[in-house]
């Protein structure tokens, strides 16, 4: 189920920054994927919230998560 997980966070976030998923790295913090902005952020985490019908923290975005901790996160959402 991670892998699946991780897969549509890094295509969510992909889709919502233009950046192609292979330059999307699951160790990298999501404030730190290139030329992101909050709103794509924002964007991509109600793409992920919807395909999974989960609610994510704010601390998420806000924090220092990286792409992995998120799909980890959603993860385990989404198995309760």
């Amino acid at each position: 189920m991670i892998q699946a997980a991780l897969s549509t966070v890094v295509d969510a976030l992909a889709g919502q920054t233009g950046i192609e998923a292979a330059r999307i790295e699951p160790d990298q913090p999501l404030s730190a994927i290139p030329g992101v902005e909050s709103i794509q952020l924002l964007l991509a985490f109600t793409v992920i919230e919807e395909t999974y019908a989960v609610l994510i923290p704010d601390d998420f975005l806000f924090g220092r998560s990286t792409v992995r901790e998120l799909a980890d996160l959603v993860s385990k959402l989404s198995e309760s």
